[in-house]
């Protein structure tokens, strides 16, 4: 009974491996697609900017225009407010010519109406009722003033008329101008407008398509993460699968000419770069060789998941713009969740961070 028991023990461990290598390499497929989508998104957006760079002159042309447009519309609107103010002064100046007119006229029409009701002297009685030839000559001047007086209403009734017609008539040619400058600044306000929603629409479409696909290339990002931490735990599991791996005691640690330099093998240990990463940029190289070197004296398969990464980048997968990822200093590694403090101290390389989260997250002694 032991014997079949251990039988179907061997024969259903290399079908769970086989498993787990299956959906390795699905998992693997689908980071592959997604970096191949995100190249082909990154192009995406390099196209719509030239092409949106295309515009740039044209757009140009148009702010030009409207600049120059708006300088002119400034000008009417200056010359509209000066037509304004004239044509109220015109109008208050018609409205005392008008109260004049009323009033001389009036003064005219009690002049005629005594000069009619009075009985009109003839040059015998004036003579005869005169005292003297003092009250005569008075009386033959006062006749004079009453006609000098009886002519200057008549002359200011006329020139009042005159004024009063010439006003209406400037009053009209102001009114025709006011109504000629509105229209062409209605009609420059209009083609303002229009040059303007040319500008915006030409600036949206850039800016709607940079969105989305920014929007777009995100989340491809953030997924492509996931599957890779999804990839990272299942190689990870493949390797303690292998008979005498396990991160058991120290090891020989670091040795004193430091560890070799790392390059990309196809053993069962040591460290295994994801596919996108970067580990050429500042500490990384000495990391991932310190990581291979542990892991190959440890029987560890350890997955270098997040190593260099821009500040952009890194804020894309949930770090910081200035996180020590940025700088080249830090490697997130699937596999060493196990390892003891102590141990990694022994290979020169240290956990900064607290918490289960950070677990994978590793730097070098005295680069903090």
């Amino acid at each position: 009974m032991a014997v079949a028991i251990a039988a179907l023990v061997l024969a259903a461990a290399p079908s769970g491996r086989t498993g787990d290598a299956a959906s390795a390499a699905d998992v693997q497929q689908q980071i592959e697609s997604s970096s191949a989508k995100d190249r082909r998104l990154r192009q995406s957006i390099a196209a719509n900017q030239e092409h949106a760079q295309g515009f740039a002159g044209r757009i140009g042309d148009l702010r030009q225009r409207l600049d120059g447009l708006q300088t002119v519309l400034t000008g009417e609107r200056h010359e509209l407010a000066s037509l304004q103010r004239e044509l109220r002064g015109t109008r208050a100046r018609l409205v005392v010519l008008r109260q004049s007119y009323v009033r001389d006229r009036r003064v005219l029409a009690r002049q005629l109406v005594s000069q009619y009701e009075a009985p009109r002297p003839d040059l015998v009685s004036v003579v005869l009722q005169a005292h003297g030839f003092a009250e005569l000559l008075e009386t033959a001047d006062r006749f004079k003033a009453v006609a000098d007086h009886n002519a200057m209403v008549a002359g200011r009734v006329r020139t009042a008329r005159r004024l009063v017609g010439r006003q209406a008539t400037r009053l009209t040619d102001l009114e025709a101008r006011q109504a000629r400058t509105t229209g062409a600044l209605s009609a420059q306000r209009d083609q303002v407008a229009q040059l303007k929603l040319a500008v915006v629409e030409r600036q949206l479409v850039y800016l709607r398509a940079q969105h989305r696909q920014r929007a777009q290339l995100t989340g491809l990002r953030a997924r492509r993460g996931r599957l890779r931490r999804q990839l990272a735990k299942l190689q990870a599991t493949q390797g303690a699968a292998i008979p005498g791996s396990g991160a058991a005691g120290t090891g020989p640690g670091l040795p004193t000419g430091g560890a070799p330099a790392w390059s990309p093998h196809a053993g069962a240990y040591g460290f295994f770069q994801a596919a996108g990463t970067n580990y050429s940029v500042g500490d990384t190289p000495r990391i991932a060789a310190r990581l291979d070197y542990m892991g190959k004296a440890l029987h560890l398969h350890l997955i270098g998941l997040s190593g260099y990464r821009t500040p952009q980048h890194s804020v894309e997968v949930g770090g910081f713009a200035n996180d020590p990822h940025t700088k080249g200093q830090a490697s997130d590694t699937p596999g060493l969740e196990g390892v003891p403090e102590a141990t990694l101290n022994a290979y020169g390389l240290t956990r900064p961070f607290g918490g289960v989260a950070e677990l994978d997250h590793v730097q070098l002694v005295g680069s903090i």
